[in-house]
Order: C-alpha cells, then structure tokens, then sequence
C-alpha cells in the first residue's frame, strides 16, 4: 500500500502561549525534527500548516525536506489540515500525527500501516476506556466525501469522521505499544514537566 506521513503544525497554540508546539525543543533537537527522524521510512512527509507562517519560515520547512500543505478551510482544528492534506498528496493514505506528540515510535506506526487494505478507510488505536486516539493514526483519501460534508454542517469532530467510517480499531493495550506514544504536549505546565521529568510521559 502506499503511505505517506503527515504533521500536522497549523493549530492556535493558545494553551503554549502563541509558541509553535513543533519548534518546542527535547534535548537538542525540536519536536518536528524529532518526529520527522521517526518518520523518515516514508516516502513521502506532509507537514500542514496554516497561513501564520512566514515566507522564510515555509522555505526552511521545505529545506528541511517537508513537502508544505496549506489548509484549504481556516480555523476548523485537525481536521482542516487532514482534509487539505488528502486532498492534495500522492499517495491513497497518510498516517498522520500531530507536532506535539514526540513520542510516535516506528513500531507504533508499523502495527497500524500493518492492518492497511484495500478495504479500509483507516486505522486507528483506542484504549481499554474505548477512547479513540484520532491522531498517530491512517486515514485514507476515502474519507475526503465525509469530511466535505461535516465542514458544511460545521461539525468537526474527527471521532465522528471515523465511527462514520470503515476504520480498523486496534486496542493498544493488546500489543506492546506503551499508551504514551499518543500523548500530546498541549500547555506549558505539560512542557515544564516533560522538560524536568520525561519519564512522567
């Protein structure tokens, strides 16, 4: 199947104080520079982004080897990037995550690209809870007539794009995958912890 992998970087980030959550730094490096290293099996990576960005900061994105989506619709969350980005790549589907989640590992997006056919519309992991982790997750450009229909109705909510589709569902705590790949940095307080104790993540 052809895959290829999509960050999503074009959110308000007003719980980080305007900060861009991607070029937060982990050690040495930034949170984009840190998931595209665990994403550089694909072929392709999609980073989506909105129109707050500048000129320069757009070319060293693609310098940086990222191929640049711009949101198509304004303002409406995940899924906005996630409807441009089917929309506009190559392959049929994307894994996609987001810029503040720096723990995806290469054995988590193996274990979704795995249960990837013909017959589905995407992947996704939920907990023993039966919640839904909608991003670190595969969606295929399948889904593109639902999203178009949801942003008329404004409704937005990608848990409803995939009970509305025909997604596997994986429950992570049966494989070996540690629940904290999916965990997202969204505030400064979760950023201040994560900078002085990493193993609370």
């Amino acid at each position: 199947m052809d895959i290829g992998a999509l960050i999503l970087m074009g959110g308000k980030n007003s719980r980080m104080n305007g900060n861009v959550k991607g070029l937060l730094k982990i050690k040495n490096s930034t949170f984009l520079e840190k998931i595209q290293e665990t994403l550089n099996d694909f072929s392709s990576i999609y980073l989506s982004i909105n129109d707050k960005f500048s000129k320069e900061q757009k070319q060293n994105f693609e310098n940086m080897g990222f191929k640049i989506i711009e949101d198509i619709y304004k303002e409406i969350g995940p899924l906005g990037g996630i409807y441009s980005s089917l929309l506009n790549c190559k392959e049929e589907y994307l894994f996609i995550t987001a810029c503040d989640m720096p723990f995806i590992t290469k054995n988590s997006i193996e274990v979704l690209c795995n249960k990837v056919d013909k017959n589905t519309d995407g992947v996704v992991f939920y907990d023993k809870n039966n919640k839904l982790y909608p991003l670190g997750a595969i969606y295929s450009k399948n889904v593109l007539p639902i999203i178009e229909e949801m942003i008329e109705k404004k409704y937005y909510k990608l848990s409803y794009l995939i009970e509305k589709s025909n997604f596997v569902k994986i429950n992570i705590e049966k494989t070996d995958i540690p629940l904290k790949v999916l965990s997202n940095i969204n505030t400064l307080q979760e950023y201040d912890l994560f900078i002085n104790n990493e193993s609370l993540f």
